[in-house]
């Protein structure tokens, strides 16, 4: 078909449709506005939050490339260097490579904050010379991340297309969650309180009345990084979320070199989907430093394995001088010394690198162990120089003491014999896994975990399935479970002597090998016979239907937080905060409208961090304010008259947090003497309309 009409008019008809469609777009929006300023500034500050966290993770993942390739060069002779790196598979390396340079720059943060220089000019401007200095390097290894989330948006078709689908939205409902400003109970009891105070101050200093941040920071030290750019304490969380999401990576990449892809979305929808872990991805918490630092660790450790005494043996193994094993014992003690500077609980996946070790090589334990264990001190040091320095404890507060630490404290702190041996469940400990599953549940007692079915028994599956996996997966199963059970013998021990070691979140460097070994048990059965009966087309349904179930509870948690309407502006900060902190934040609030620089102390309440800047509080971080005073000696009287000596203008009081510690079997003797003596000392001059904060003044 010809149109009529002359050639050459046709340029002005263009420009004028192009310009009257661009008017009536810019009219209508004019007028509907839906883009207004409030959700301008809401996006912007996400997205602004989600580019700090991603800066700081590729500069990591530059320095780490850099470090790595060193190490690749210890013991190498005649494989080269870049060969052995193509060994693993690319997730793993870019895994592997941002994990070592996220630490290695935690530690660059420790010694600017220990000489005064913890500020966010100075931080950044150390981030931007790292940067600069491994530009290539960052260049290589953010091409290499860009072409993984390619390929994760674009999976095998079949079950491996469903389990994807599931990931990417829980990965994407938890990234909502980490870009709302923080309100998770541990976040805003310790872990942005010691960042916010270094950078308020412009170093790290020691904190007498909050134990927590005496303990190694290797996670928090990062959140100041991540803070001091802009101010904004929501760039912690996607920060946190980018050590889970190389963790997954690291699990992801070492299951598909030895199965397919199909399982190794498997391993990873098993961590993702079980409600704790994916809850920790929306937090700024640690425990995701330790999965992905128990992860790499793991994945050293079966590379080091196949370097020196593969399955089966063969003639190019060699006890002492496997090509390149060296380094990659130097890898698994990095990573478990950086998983040790998150939480002292790594201590159980050093156990475990130490048997792992130890079985594979019993004749050259002493040289194994020796390199394992220097390489972790290396990276662990300066976090022991801090507490020693700050807190007169390498290891603070354990074992030596330290600032503001006694032997009642430590006994508080432990709560030694309270755990399940001697409390009538016993029989947990033999089946504790299973025990968490079915009785852990998200801020319940004991194990305050919901690992999901399957994360920690499907690896039973391998009992019934070992016949039919091939020789490279059974190998994979065997290193997994000798770095695994040690871990799980740390664990039981934790739980059988106390009720803080049974919570399955201090097992988080374990949950990897848990997933690997779940992921193989559910492969096997993809290799039964189908008949009589399809076990694996059933255990497929299940899994299904299980995440079916978690998306829901999920989007109802994504609901019921108020996330979506706090990033889209339809609700305030303030109002977002009050959804999901309550009474609390009303309190902080109210004292807001005290003197400039009155001190206030906390009574049964730990969380200090949403206390105003021209206020001091003085957190109840142990609920042991009272009664610790009462067992020094101090009469209830000289108790008061020692804070008011001491300069404490006002008292808080948290009525259902006293409510819930006077039934305490630790204070029973105690926490009943101080409603008395408070009302001797003290009067109340505001309380929330709930009842559950009181604000108290000094009586003439």
């Amino acid at each position: 078909m010809e149109f009529s009409g002359r050639r050459g008019s046709a340029g002005w008809r263009v420009f004028a449709a192009l310009i009257g469609l661009v008017a009536v777009l810019i009219a209508y929006f004019w007028v509907h506005k839906p883009l207004d300023p409030a959700l301008l500034a809401s996006l912007g500050g996400a997205m602004l939050d989600g580019l700090t966290a991603a800066l700081i993770g590729i500069t990591a993942g530059g320095l780490g490339r850099r470090i790595y390739l060193v190490i690749g060069r210890v013991g190498t002779r005649h494989v080269s260097t870049l060969q052995d790196r193509h060994d693993l598979s690319r997730s793993e390396r870019v895994a592997l490579e941002g994990l070592l340079g996220l630490g290695l720059l935690g530690l660059v943060a420790l010694a600017l904050g220990m000489i005064g220089l913890y500020n966010g000019a100075v931080l950044w401007v150390a981030l931007l010379i790292v940067a600069l200095v491994c530009l290539r390097a960052v260049i290589g290894w953010l091409r290499d991340m860009v072409a993984l989330v390619r390929r994760a948006f674009a999976p095998e078709p079949g079950w491996s297309r469903f389990l994807a689908a599931v990931t990417l939205f829980l990965l994407f409902t938890a990234l909502l969650h980490a870009l709302a400003p923080p309100s998770a109970f541990d976040a805003i009891n310790y872990h942005l309180v010691g960042p916010t105070r270094y950078l308020a101050a412009g170093r790290i200093a020691a904190q007498a009345d909050n134990h927590f941040l005496g303990f190694p920071q290797g996670v928090e030290i990062l959140y100041g990084l991540a803070i001091g750019l802009f101010g904004r304490d929501t760039a912690a969380a996607p920060l946190h979320f980018a050590f889970g999401l190389l963790g997954l990576l690291v699990v992801a990449g070492l299951v598909r070199r030895y199965t397919n892809a199909a399982t190794a979305w498997l391993a990873v929808t098993l961590l993702i989907g079980a409600f704790s872990i994916w809850s920790l991805f929306g937090w700024p918490y640690v425990d995701l430093g330790m999965m992905a630092y128990g992860a790499a660790a793991l994945v050293a450790a079966v590379r080091w394995r196949e370097k020196n005494y593969p399955h089966p043996p063969t003639a190019f193994a060699s006890p002492l001088h496997g090509e390149g094993g060296v380094r990659w014992l130097i890898l698994m003690g990095l990573f478990g010394g950086l998983a040790l500077a998150v939480k002292y609980t790594a201590l159980g996946l050093l156990l475990g690198l130490g048997v792992f070790v130890l079985v594979s090589a019993p004749r050259q334990a002493v040289r194994n162990g020796l390199i394992l264990g220097a390489a972790a001190l290396l990276v662990f040091l300066p976090w022991a120089i801090k507490g020693l320095l700050l807190y007169q404890n390498p290891v603070y507060p354990f074992v030596l003491g330290g600032l503001n630490w006694d032997a009642g404290r430590a006994n508080t702190f432990s709560t030694p014999g309270t755990g399940l041996l001697g409390s009538g469940n016993e029989w947990q400990l033999l089946v504790l896994p299973v025990a968490a599953t079915v009785f852990g549940y998200e801020k319940g007692d004991g194990f305050s975990f919901t690992v999901g079915p399957w994360l920690l028994t499907a690896p039973l599956l391998l009992l019934l399935g070992w016949r039919w996996l091939d020789e490279g997966a059974r190998g994979l199963a065997r290193d997994a479970l000798l770095l695994a059970l040690p871990m799980l013998g740390f664990w039981i021990a934790l739980a059988a002597s106390s009720s803080i070691g049974v919570q399955t979140r201090l097992m988080m460097m374990a949950m990897p090998a848990a997933a690997v070994l779940g992921a193989l048990g559910f492969y096997s059965l993809s290799r039964w016979p189908r008949k009589p009966l399809n076990v694996y087309f059933v255990a497929q349904a299940l899994v299904s239907l299980t995440l079916v179930f978690t998306a829901i509870d999920v989007t109802r948690d994504t609901v019921r937080t108020q996330t979506l309407p706090y990033l889209t502006a339809n609700t305030s900060r303030d109002d977002y905060l009050s959804a999901n902190l309550g009474v609390y934040i009303h309190a902080m609030r109210q004292l807001a409208d005290l003197p400039q620089g009155s001190t206030v102390r906390l009574m049964y309440e730990p969380r200090a961090y949403y206390c105003p800047q021209a206020v001091t509080c003085i957190p109840d971080i142990l609920f042991d304010h009272w009664p610790r005073a009462l067992r020094q000696g101090k009469t209830p009287d000289e108790v008061f008259q020692a804070w008011k000596d001491a300069g404490d203008d006002y008292l808080v009081l948290f009525n259902l947090g006293y409510q819930f510690n006077s039934g305490d079997s630790r204070f029973l003797a105690e926490n009943p003497l101080f409603p008395a003596a408070l009302d001797r000392w003290m009067i109340p001059i505001w309380t929330d309309d709930a009842g559950g904060y009181t604000l108290y003044s000094w009586k003439e």
